[in-house]
């Protein structure tokens, strides 16, 4: 934390694709990335426990 703020950055690389559907597939990986992600002991810190708890 930096001054009571809580910083989150989501570094990964997703294949654009070329073919039919591959758009809606990247958007489906991303939406499994923001869902499964956890940060341990996170909620034990007062800090966020996941990627969009963060503000």
């Amino acid at each position: 934390m930096l001054r009571e703020t809580s910083f989150c950055f989501v570094c990964c690389h997703l294949a654009s694709g070329g073919k039919e559907g591959d758009v809606l597939l990247r958007n489906l990986d991303v939406a499994d990335i923001l869902a499964r992600t956890r940060f341990p002991g996170g909620a034990t810190q007062e800090l966020p426990e996941k990627i969009l708890d963060h503000e």
